[in-house]
């Protein structure tokens, strides 16, 4: 069609053909075409870019990936949370988990919404190895940037289906991050989850607790749990 010259291709057939390319996981024919867009005035965007920068990261060439990220970049394209994820994936599987948390840190500082799938790469990660704090700091800096909190409790359980050690303070973040967002059910629902993990709630979980039901008006939830859970009265709480 490119040869004969009767039918130019437009954006969607150049983008629907790099897609076949790499889901044939052929590389080098995908970034052909990418060449080729624009030597037919075609000028590639974000779905030609992202499309080939995770097929090269799922073939481990984070590299490569890299470099074409930075290619999109300087040609004015704007990436969104979808190559972004794709390269935290890419650096993963490599080992390079530092890069991948820096790769994090940029998008939240762009204010670029992480979905579930972008936090789910690094906290697999991070249980597969066993770095368990380092899979709680996660949950922790989505609780700080106030990120939806229904995304950290899918993560909380990634985190127990792995056999990964949950403890009071990572229970303490998320109850934290539902009472931030006034979601105060949630957040009694992990304290009563505490329980049957055979976790002994601190004195932080009651405060965060109380505060939360407080500042929602269900001062009738704040005298049932100092009646139920008489340990805190054995705790200083203030």
């Amino acid at each position: 069609m490119l040869q004969a010259g009767h039918c130019q291709p437009d954006m969607f057939t150049f983008n629907t053909l790099i897609k076949g390319f790499c889901m044939m996981r052929n590389n080098s024919a995908a970034m052909q075409l990418l060449r080729k867009m624009e030597e037919n005035g075609c000028k590639p965007n974000i779905v030609s870019y992202s499309t080939i920068i995770d097929c090269l990261c799922k073939d481990t060439l984070v590299v490569d990936a890299m470099n074409l990220f930075a290619e999109m970049i300087s040609r004015g394209i704007t990436p969104d949370v979808v190559p972004y994820t794709s390269l935290i994936q890419g650096l993963c599987n490599i080992g390079h988990w530092k890069q991948a948390t820096r790769l994090l840190n940029e998008i939240l500082s762009k204010r670029i919404f992480p979905d579930v799938i972008t936090f789910n790469v690094l906290v697999d990660t991070f249980c597969k190895e066993g770095m368990v704090v380092e899979a709680k700091r996660v949950i922790d800096m989505m609780i700080q940037r106030q990120i939806e909190p229904t995304v950290a409790r899918q993560i909380f359980d990634l985190m127990i289906s792995k056999a990964s050690m949950v403890n009071v303070w990572s229970c303490n973040i998320l109850i934290n991050g539902y009472c931030k967002a006034k979601k105060i059910d949630q957040a009694y629902k992990i304290f009563k989850e505490m329980r049957r993990m055979e976790l002994v709630p601190n004195p932080v979980t009651y405060t965060t607790l109380i505060d939360g039901f407080c500042k929602v008006g269900r001062i009738h939830t704040f005298t049932f749990i100092i009646s139920a859970y008489p340990v805190i009265n054995h705790q200083n709480v203030t």
